[in-house]
């Protein structure tokens, strides 16, 4: 670029303007923004070292700093400065956006700088822009890590009109909690006013039983692109997902943890190392996004105790919505037509769920054995999808073969439709979820809106939410066929279980839920995006974010570091 054109010697420098030390420049683009005020800030700045190659005049809302380096001129003016020109070119106050842009790039290469001045007044907002612009400063524009993050556009949300996109991608052929929680949620939230439109990405159209989503003005299903307020994960992120990419689509981004089941369970995973990496990276997760909320506070807990780095003004937890069900279907689906006749009039308890080994299905299958010795007649109805991993599937075969009591008969059909699902529970005698591991547990809820009791352990999630105490207060036979011939026995057993769970049901409705939400998304919104954004949830190098946490706290922990290599010397690799 140093060619004829550009190479101008000191006679021919024509309209130069000095700084008070003495450096000359020239002015381009529109005067009527460089007031006599503003044109000593701008020419102050030139002074302030020689480096400096330019000064633009750039408009932005709410500058954090003055000024800002940038990769080269932009906005509605530009100062060039002239005494550079035996390193690069002279350059004429008629000089266009392209000329400026190409002497730009020589000033660049010599090693010199350019400066933006960043300022809020209106008039420079509403001036035309006489040179748009670099790519870089463009693209780092919206990088965390740059000094330019936000520089061209504004990160501020609107606190009274919040755009809210939400990851669907969990919404599948079938409805079990993690589904009930999004569709209700997003019913709930499209009529919050503070929300001013919801946005589905990650499915092409909803599945049927989320089909009355679609008859909702404020949402709608859309492809990535446009770029919200606030992304929100309604179901915790997995290595599908992308922090830095979700960054893109909207200025904070909020997920729900629902459990730490698969980061506690090594039957979720292929291999120790792939265990190791999923709770890596749900660490890094957590660390990576700008709020996130827990469907209990069992879950909140567990999760501060896993990454106790966690901003904990950012963590928040909000209760699912109980108040989901309220019909009964007649009829059942054809799904269960077969099931239905075989039970006939007989009275049947009920487990509802997937086999995963933590749904405790074998257990329960122990439990109706016990029940059926205690001279209660009743049969057992299992249903739920069977899993690839942690399943219980082989467990329960070798029960159900050697099952010989003649007072009831088991019987185990996959996943349910909505309908079925519903007549299951609402004509069950009693369900039975005997769950070990809950972020929530909808089930029991479920059954006694319908009006069925049900028998589950007193733990975590389950009794912060239910506050129910006169239940098993662990995974005993006994103590849950006591229990069970307790409610199946005596009506004002039964009819006292039901109503302590509707009580809970009338305290945590989704209307609360959507109000605690965008509450807290209210509260993020007027944060600043949190540090360990700077690193992607699915990056595989720690030490990245440890780069951007306090190093003062990452030497106070190196002892921990050490002894844990040490550890891992002397484990054998279990």
């Amino acid at each position: 670029m140093r060619g004829d054109s550009w190479w101008v010697e000191d006679s021919a420098i024509m309209g130069g303007m000095k700084t008070p030390r003495g450096r000359t420049y020239v002015l381009l683009g529109d005067p009527a923004v460089v007031t006599l005020d503003r044109l000593e800030v701008l020419s102050g700045r030139l002074d302030s070292d020689p480096r400096i190659a330019s000064v633009s005049v750039v408009a932005h809302r709410e500058p954090e700093t003055e000024f800002m380096r940038a990769v080269a001129p932009a906005g509605s003016a530009v100062l060039v400065a002239q005494d550079i020109h035996g390193l690069t070119a002279g350059m004429g106050s008629d000089a266009t956006p392209e000329e400026v842009s190409a002497w730009a790039r020589l000033a660049s290469e010599r090693g010199l700088w350019h400066d933006w001045w960043l300022t809020p007044a209106r008039d420079i907002a509403r001036a035309p822009v006489f040179l748009e612009p670099h790519r870089l400063d463009s693209d780092e524009s919206g990088d965390l890590a740059s000094s330019r993050y936000g520089s061209l556009v504004s990160d501020r949300i609107d606190p009274q009109a919040i755009s809210m996109t939400v990851d669907a991608t969990w919404l599948g052929p079938h409805q079990t909690g993690a589904q009930v929680l999004t569709t209700s949620a997003l019913q709930a939230l499209a009529k919050d006013p503070r929300l001013s439109s919801i946005d589905l990405i990650g499915i092409a159209e909803l599945p049927e039983y989320a089909r009355h989503l679609g008859e909702i003005d404020k949402i709608r299903i859309r492809e990535i692109g446009e770029r919200s307020d606030v992304l929100w994960y309604p179901n915790q992120i997995d290595q599908r997902v992308n922090i830095r990419g979700a960054r893109e689509q909207a200025k904070r981004v909020i997920t729900t943890y629902l459990d730490l089941i698969a980061y506690d369970i090594p039957l979720y995973h292929t291999s120790t190392d792939a265990w190791a990496s999923y709770r890596g990276m749900q660490r890094r997760i957590a660390l990576s996004v700008d709020g996130i909320t827990t469907i209990s506070t069992d879950v909140a807990n567990r999760l501060i105790e896993e990454v106790p780095r966690l901003n904990r003004g950012r963590v928040r937890a909000i209760p699912l919505g109980l108040d989901h069900i309220k019909r009964v279907s007649p009829e059942p689906g054809d799904d269960i037509e077969d099931l239905r006749k075989r039970i006939g009039a007989r009275p049947f308890l009920l487990v509802l769920g997937n086999d995963f080994q933590h749904k405790n299905r074998d257990f329960a299958i122990r439990v109706w054995e016990e029940v059926l010795t205690q001279g209660v007649n009743c049969d057992l109805v299992l249903a739920g999808l069977h899993v690839k991993s942690s399943s219980s599937r082989k467990l329960e075969t070798t029960l159900l073969e050697e099952h010989t009591n003649l007072r009831g008969q088991a019987y185990a059909v996959e996943h349910v439709c909505s309908d079925s699902r519903e007549w299951l529970l609402a004509n069950a005698a009693a369900v039975v979820y005997p769950s070990s591991a809950e972020g929530f547990g909808f089930v029991p809820y479920e059954a006694a809106a319908l009006g069925t009791p049900a028998t589950f352990t007193a733990f975590g999630p389950l009794v912060e939410i239910s506050g129910v105490k006169d239940v098993p207060s662990t995974w005993e036979v006994g103590a849950y066929a006591r229990d069970l011939i307790a409610v199946l026995q005596d009506a004002t057993v039964a009819q006292s279980r039901v109503e302590s769970l509707r009580s809970a049901i009338q305290k945590y409705t989704w209307q609360r839920f959507a109000e605690e939400f965008v509450t807290f998304t209210r509260h993020i919104a007027e944060l600043p995006p949190v540090e360990g954004a700077l690193v992607g949830g699915t990056a595989t190098d720690a030490n990245a974010l440890a780069e951007i946490l306090s190093s003062r706290t990452w030497r106070a922990t190196e002892s921990i570091r050490s002894f844990g290599r040490r550890l891992k010397g002397h484990s054998g690799g279990h």
